[in-house]
């Protein structure tokens, strides 16, 4: 109930779901995004793939600390789906500025289907993956989510 009452993002904690496609992480993410919009947050939602590449972007044509400034205002930046693409090293690097400029500042929200112990593959070094989760696991809620993909589960009924 803390969480629905958005009072991490008051402490601007972290909330980390981890498990299996599925399983409804995205879900409890974007759950948390709309009690955080009805409590009068700024929210941001994005798939980590699509906000790579908007900063990519922005690092192109110039601006990149307007985008900076913007994702660093708001109150919960809630990013989707972590290591379903691997990043490239700029890639990884302007992530890790995003995390870094709102550590303690700002609440984050990422899901991933993959444990902390593969990171360094989607981030490509150790030393980054490390900078990355020392700074979002220092005020944190883990969400370990299990159990069989609800995807597959109401496929199976269908079936039936």
């Amino acid at each position: 109930m803390e969480l629905a009452r958005c009072e991490f993002a008051d402490r601007r904690e972290n909330v980390i779901a981890l498990g299996p496609s599925g399983t409804g992480k995205t879900h409890v993410a974007l759950g948390l995004g709309l009690a955080a919009c009805q409590k009068g947050l700024k929210v941001r939602f994005t798939t980590a793939a699509a906000l790579v590449h908007e900063l990519v972007e922005a690092v192109d044509e110039r601006r990149l600390q307007r985008l900076q400034k913007t994702l660093v205002s708001q109150d919960l930046l809630i990013i989707d789906e972590l290591g379903f693409v691997p990043l490239s090293k700029t890639g990884a690097e302007l992530l890790f500025e995003i995390i870094s400029q709102r550590y303690e500042r700002g609440s984050i929200v990422i899901t991933s289907n993959l444990p902390f112990d593969v990171w360094t593959e989607v981030f490509g070094s150790e030393r980054l993956t490390g900078a990355i989760l020392d700074r979002l696991t220092h005020h944190v809620h883990i969400l370990e989510m299990n159990g069989d993909s609800f995807r597959l589960r109401q496929s199976r009924k269908a079936k039936t």
